[in-house]
């Protein structure tokens, strides 16, 4: 029997990448990459499933480089959430293949909160708190010296003096409170989402004109949801999956409603490698090797092919659900 390779209609290799963005997870992927390259089994494109809730901008700025020194094509298969440092790599994508589920999120670096262990903000937080003191102190001022202007007689001059000076009475116990040296970490935080994404895209080329500043400071909040359209007018190339892909994304679907995200190292796996190996290995792909002579395929009702497709698919789903059990049994529980 002839071995068909996995997700066939695709022309290139397949990776997924299921967890934080992390250093850990850099290093498992920079390893499956150096192994195909050793094995001189490498395509020239590659489809990264992604799918994140965010993590290390260096990490994710990291694996968008690997992956574009290793492959000269390197597309993204977004099937679900992919936040934050997830977005940064998409940044260093060619294509974004975007499911019907699938949904970016802005560059918002998030940063440790003070005393509180293992809880983050935003980034953009205290900038956008800042901007909007900025525009009530502003609101706050006109108010007071049209009032002041038009109920007495006093010169304008005198009205804006009294109508600071009121302002600031106003603005100045909340500002009191800002740490310039927590103002600066954070600003330095959204700094590393910029440049990083300035880099990829200057590799890449993904981006349309203004799309990083947009990714950086025009969103409100850390969960806000960028859909596939609002993606096209981000990214150059977005497409929903198409017949070489759509397989992919059906197969990449099954393992997010299978499995729960993973709560410390990232689970990060050679697909098509995984899954040859696992069907050489499969008692159900020898059972089918056993032919019976008496079978004739041009026989009405014969649904040999049928068969075969729906054990690849049971094989397939067993492949990686029981590399994930694998995977996951080995990283130390939490408390």
């Amino acid at each position: 029997m002839t071995e068909e390779k996995p997700f066939k209609e695709y022309d290139g290799d397949v990776y997924l990448y299921f967890g934080s963005v992390s250093k850990a997870g850099y290093n498992q992927l920079s390893a499956l990459y150096e192994q195909k390259e050793k094995n001189q089994a490498k395509s020239k494109k590659a489809c990264l499933i992604l799918i994140t809730t965010g993590g290390d901008p260096n990490a994710g700025y990291r694996i968008a480089r690997a992956t574009n020194h290793h492959y000269e094509d390197f597309e993204i298969l977004i099937p679900d959430i992919c936040k934050s440092a997830g977005t940064l790599i998409c940044i260093g994508a060619k294509k974004l293949i975007f499911g019907d589920r699938g949904e970016l999120g802005p560059l918002d670096i998030q940063i440790s909160k003070p005393d509180e262990m293992f809880e983050n903000m935003s980034g953009l937080d205290i900038l956008q708190a800042l901007s909007a003191l900025q525009e009530q102190m502003l609101t706050s001022f006109r108010s007071n010296l049209i009032d002041l202007r038009a109920g007495s007689r006093i010169s304008t001059k005198i009205a804006a003096e009294v109508a600071t000076k009121l302002a600031e009475g106003f603005i100045s116990p909340i500002t009191s409170h800002i740490d310039p040296i927590t103002l600066g970490e954070h600003e330095r935080a959204m700094k590393i989402g910029y440049e990083y994404g300035a880099r990829l895209n200057k590799m890449a080329d993904s981006l349309k004109p203004d799309a990083i500043a947009k990714l950086v400071a025009s969103y409100p909040s850390h969960g806000f949801v960028i859909d596939r359209k609002e993606a096209g007018e981000l990214f150059n190339t977005v497409s929903a999956p198409d017949n070489t892909t759509s397989n992919i994304y059906d197969w990449a679907r099954g393992i997010i409603e299978s499995h729960e995200y993973p709560t410390a190292d990232p689970i990060v796996v050679d697909v098509i490698d995984l899954l040859q190996s696992r069907a050489e290995n499969s008692p159900t792909e020898k059972n089918n090797e056993e032919v019976d002579p008496h079978n004739n395929s041009d026989e009405p009702g014969h649904q040999e092919g049928e068969r075969d497709t729906a054990t690849q698919s049971q094989t397939d789903q067993q492949a990686v659900h029981t590399e994930f059990e694998d995977k996951q049994n080995s990283q130390p529980q939490s408390c």
